[in-house]
């Protein structure tokens, strides 16, 4: 189809710290927003500021004197504000982190003027399939992506479903963000009509009507100030186009089209761009760090702060650690694909957000104790079932701490390693990849098998490869746990390579049923791919990951991949720079060629899984909150009036606790269902509720 109205949207990607640290960006970022600001009060039609308010928030920490002004453009059209925070990944945040991502982003939209209502996603490695929901979840109706979608999709615009139903109209950038890169360089008129002309021919057949959306920009650009004057007498070279320039808005808001296709779920093909999918095992101890304060500030320190007896909410406290977590979440930031003192600077917010949460915690379980009237040791249990004896989303107070877990003999057989019902091994393997990506050193290689040291009768391990890479581990089990855990320590000074274990399949499998943001996904064995990118078999998986009867648990997001009849979970992958210019994996550059010596991995990581046999669907994520969140201990003196045990609120039933939360003096508490299929059954503070099938519900408890 020929367009017949083109939409030039002016526009920047905004990486808050990516190959640089966050002060050298946000130099350019001030330097950039300075020009802006003078256009837009010139008359600068509008400029698209990325779907993020981090970058307005950054520029005004510099020149908080401007915020007149960016509120004055962002009320006329100018300027587009939010609605996110930062552009996070979305596989690698909590759903709750993309809530509040989303909440907040609006609400410092609205403050600053008029909110941009449209799912903007241009650059995320892929698509979580509950994002309509999210966007749904504040009255989002449209959305923007790029990477991941299917080569079924062959049209601009598309139906984006949920697995629950909510569904968004999607404007499909197949192209990238970027195709209006070159605009500013066309100064003659004459050759600016020509290149508009070309970028409609080259796009117009995924063309979803006559409307067209380019947008005009890239990475770390600023407004063209002489673009509004030469599309003037561009136009008159375009005989049956109307081109103007204008905000995403404007482009979406015309009636859909008739016949457009749909997709329903997570998008992670690279059909037509670089999906990247082995950030999830970069820096893979941030992975794991992102995970634990995750929980600690959703399932320890908000409900706690929300519901124990005279603790007043820790408004600045809390509003501080999300905002950390926020820009943590950031996509260059999170998935560790950046330059090596970004990850120190991630570190240190996951440090400060950890402090502030076992602070939160500290003080609010002291308070609690403070009201119990028997001295011992206290036990909050952040579940919404009891366990142990402890009442969910409650406390118990007995005489001393908690048994031990029991080690778990582990034997070795033929290179594998037994324990009770779960067989595993290590492997490890050449990898001449880069942050993104990882390749393979010579097609077909074989992965290297450890010398295993076990003494007889002991549940201490140790897998040795050479002087340069050993593991040492120790398997236990708790009583009541249907899972073995296996925690240990890699050391490791071996360059450039990818260390996984690989734990036997109960039975063959030809897929495999992993976590998700509000999700347990089903998926196969292979992502689709395409000339820029292979075809990926590993997957990240939130938390869990179930296949073949075997079902590992980890507190974070981890990589794995299902294959011949094993469970391969990536350890450790150690590369040493951003991006390489070209792979057998990935023919093109995904990034500048940085080097990155600090993901190379050399030293002590620490790691620990849950493996479990004869797993299936029912009680996964139960199982995985007594892998990941373990009952908190205090001791109490006992000089109060509460009863020695109780529950703090009482919620039952068969979805997934998020959090529990206090917003403007309500009592909210979040659940969604694991199935897809049927509904579950809740009840809160003893009022009975249905969540329908992939449901996220925020139920008040007054």
């Amino acid at each position: 189809m020929d367009p017949t109205r083109i939409t030039l949207v002016p526009h920047t990607h905004w990486d808050r710290e990516w190959y640089a640290p966050f002060d050298e960006f946000r130099a350019r970022l001030v330097a950039m927003m300075d020009t802006l600001v003078e256009l837009g009060n010139a008359g600068f039609p509008h400029f698209h500021l990325d779907g993020q308010t981090a970058m307005i928030d950054d520029y005004l920490a510099v020149r908080p004197e401007r915020e007149a002004d960016i509120r004055r453009l962002a009320e006329d059209g100018r300027l587009s504000v939010g609605p996110w925070v930062t552009q996070m990944d979305e596989f690698l945040v909590s759903g709750e982190s993309h809530l509040r991502n989303l909440e907040r982003g609006l609400a410092r939209a609205r403050a600053l003027g008029r909110p941009l209502m449209v799912g903007y996603l241009p650059d995320q490695f892929g698509h979580v399939g509950q994002m309509p929901q999210i966007l749904a979840h504040e009255g989002i109706d449209r959305a923007v992506v790029w990477r991941g979608v299917a080569r079924e999709i062959d049209r601009t615009q598309f139906w984006w479903e949920a697995p629950d139903g909510s569904r968004v109209l999607a404007e499909y950038l197949a192209f990238g963000y970027s195709l209006g890169w070159d605009i500013e360089q066309q100064k003659d008129p004459e050759q600016l009509a020509a290149s508009l002309r070309r970028k409609a021919e080259h796009v117009a057949p995924f063309l979803a009507s006559e409307r067209m959306l380019i947008t005009v920009g890239a990475d770390h650009t600023g407004p063209d100030a002489t673009l509004p004057e030469r599309l003037a007498i561009a136009q008159e070279h375009l005989p049956g186009m109307t081109v103007r320039i204008g905000s995403l808005l404007e482009h979406l808001d015309a009636r859909p089209s008739e016949g457009l296709p749909s997709w329903r779920g997570e998008l992670r093909s690279s059909a037509r761009a670089h999906l990247l999918p082995n950030v999830y095992s970069a820096r893979a101890d941030q992975k794991r760090e992102r995970g634990r304060v995750e929980a600690l500030v959703e399932r320890y320190a908000e409900p706690l702060a929300a519901l124990v007896p005279g603790f007043d909410w820790p408004v600045e406290e809390l509003d501080r650690a999300w905002t950390l977590l926020l820009w943590n979440g950031a996509h260059d930031s999170v998935c560790g694909c950046s330059h090596d003192q970004v990850a120190h600077d991630v570190d240190a917010r996951y440090a400060e957000a950890r402090a502030i949460g076992d602070a939160i915690i500290a003080r609010a379980l002291e308070g609690l104790g403070s009201r119990v009237g028997e001295s011992g040791t206290l036990r909050f249990n952040p579940s919404p079932f009891e366990r142990e004896g402890v009442p969910g989303l409650g406390w118990r107070v007995e005489a001393g701490p908690a048994a031990s877990p029991a080690p778990v003999e582990a034997e070795e057989h033929d290179g594998w390693m037994t324990a009770g019902e779960i067989a595993f091994t290590l492997r490890d393997e050449p990898d001449v990849g880069d942050l993104y990506n990882f390749c393979y050193e010579e097609q077909g290689q074989r992965a290297r098998s450890p010398a295993w040291t076990v003494a007889p009768g002991s549940n201490e391990v140790e897998a040795v490869f050479d002087e340069r890479l050993a593991v040492r581990m120790h398997v236990v089990r708790n009583e009541g746990e249907p899972f073995v855990r296996l925690s240990g320590q890699i050391e490791n000074r071996r360059p450039d390579h990818r260390l996984r274990i690989h734990v036997r399949l109960a039975q063959p499998a030809q897929g495999s049923l992993a976590g998700s943001p509000f999700e347990l996904v089903e998926r196969g064995l292979l992502s689709e791919g395409g000339e820029l990118e292979a075809p990926s078999p590993t997957w990240p998986a939130r938390h869990v990951v179930l296949a073949g009867g075997i079902a590992a648990f980890h507190e974070g997001v981890f990589e794995y991949e299902v294959d011949e009849g094993e469970l391969a979970i990536t350890l450790l992958r150690c590369v040493g720079t951003i991006s390489k210019q070209r792979l057998a994996t990935r023919p093109f550059a995904a990034g500048p060629d940085v080097p990155t010596p600090d993901a190379q991995m050399a030293g002590a990581t620490r790691f620990e899984l849950g493996l479990a046999a004869g797993a299936t669907i029912d009680g996964l994520m139960a199982d995985w909150e007594r892998f990941a969140l373990p009952l908190h201990e205090v001791p109490t003196t006992g000089a109060g009036t509460l009863p020695s045990s109780g529950s703090l609120l009482a919620v039952d039933g068969d979805a997934v606790l998020s959090t529990v939360r206090r917003k403007d003096g309500v009592l909210q508490v979040r659940l969604w269902n694991p199935s897809s299929r049927q509904p579950a059954t809740v009840r809160v503070a003893g009022t009975a509720a249905t969540i329908g099938p992939a449901r996220i519900e925020t139920i008040e408890a007054r």
